[in-house]
């Protein structure tokens, strides 16, 4: 057993919890600020110190938000209590047939919804990275991306079709939602050793950000993501799963002018993958090519619920 002194004593500089933890320093901040989750102490230059405890409390608190809990409702908890959550969620989520699904209709994500196309509207590009940032800390991985970042950039290119936005507003909500993924998919990588998992695009598939918010998806349920970025030749992909020893390949399709390549496609890429590497298929418009994925033995899941769903059955069907 630790000795409580020991574990109590601040010796851990912000830098050295980031990455313990997996959380930003930013994160860690806010959490700290708005919600009190720890207290760390200051050194004699005002830089703070955190104890061991602090340490796996934020362990704990990332793990509570990772299994779908807000950070609003378990920071003040004590320790003891929020390790029991923790351990009696992921007991649930080993149990469960299927992943837990987002709250539908989170009152936090219907709000910054609004306020973040009012800002991609307006163009102002610091409102939309705060309203981003804020509802990254206070949302939980899941509801962020289907009922906050999905339904955004949805609403943006509905908009952009009837002609109330234009192309540099979509660019502007893309790169700003693109430059969030990409770190919360390297926030949430740090501390897993999970199943491999390649994600990607087909070829001819520009459109990444399906598939960037699949490989947070994936990070978020503990998996090991390598992320190709978009329109990867076959071949290419094929070769990158067997070296990585990958479980599942994941691809993104939002927009195909022709069916009958992505048939074939899937159907090249399946020959090509090892025996038990599952493929998966994702992306607006994912359900065109039900057929072609039953042909190809890949799984459609065009939504985040469904993804983490096959994502669970996976690493079940592995145990």
């Amino acid at each position: 057993m630790r000795d409580a002194d020991a574990t109590s004593e601040p010796r851990h500089p912000i830098q050295v919890v980031s990455r313990r933890t997996g959380l930003s320093p930013d994160v860690i901040r806010v959490w700290e600020r708005r919600y009190r989750a720890v207290s760390p102490r200051r050194s004699t230059t005002n830089r703070r110190l955190y104890s061991d405890d602090d340490l796996d409390r934020l362990l704990l608190l990332r793990r509570a938000t990772l299994l779908g809990r807000a950070i609003g409702q378990v920071a003040s908890l004590d320790t003891p209590r929020l390790r029991r959550v923790v351990e009696a969620d992921e007991s649930a989520v080993q149990q469960a047939p299927r992943a837990a699904e987002p709250v539908p209709g989170d009152p936090v994500a219907a709000a910054r919804f609004g306020a973040a196309l009012e800002a991609v509207r307006a163009l102002d590009g610091e409102r939309l990275r705060a309203v981003l940032h804020g509802a990254a800390i206070d949302l939980a991985t899941p509801v962020l991306l289907q009922q906050l970042l999905v339904p955004l950039m949805n609403a943006v290119g509905d908009e952009w079709l009837r002609g109330s936005m234009r192309i540099h507003h979509e660019h502007l909500a893309s790169a700003l939602v693109r430059a969030l993924l990409d770190a919360l998919r390297e926030s949430h990588a740090r501390s897993f050793a999970g199943p491999e998992i390649v994600v990607t695009t087909p070829p001819e598939e520009q459109h990444e950000l399906g598939a960037l918010m699949a490989s947070v998806v994936a990070a978020a349920e503990g998996w090991r993501v390598t992320y190709l970025g978009p329109n990867v030749p076959v071949e290419d992909l094929a070769q990158v799963a067997v070296e990585r020893g990958a479980r599942a390949v994941a691809l993104s399709v939002v927009f195909r002018d022709r069916d009958g390549d992505l048939a074939a496609e899937l159907l090249r890429l399946r020959r090509a993958l090892p025996d038990g590497t599952a493929l998966l298929l994702g992306g607006g418009s994912a359900r065109r090519f039900e057929d072609a994925a039953r042909l190809a033995q890949a799984v459609v899941v065009d939504d985040v619920a469904l993804f983490r769903a096959e994502l669970s059955r996976l690493r079940g069907a592995d145990r």
